[in-house]
């Protein structure tokens, strides 16, 4: 079956939109990963401050108590 020029230059033009659309789907990947890192960055930070300040209040009590 042969294809005429019409119809190659449509096949070319739907390859195009596929590969922008792909494109844009690694993209937004890659920011949804970043995102998603910082996010687990902040909270190692938030849950390692929390436990500084428990040891903190444990060692506290533990001097009221003498």
């Amino acid at each position: 079956m042969l294809l005429n020029n019409n119809q190659l230059q449509n096949l070319d033009v739907t390859a195009n939109l596929s590969q922008l659309v792909s494109l844009f789907l690694l993209l937004k990947d890659a920011s949804n990963n970043e995102l998603m890192d910082k996010l687990n960055e902040q909270n190692e930070s938030y849950l390692k401050r929390i436990v500084e300040q428990n040891e903190e209040i444990i060692k506290l009590l533990k001097e009221l108590k003498r």
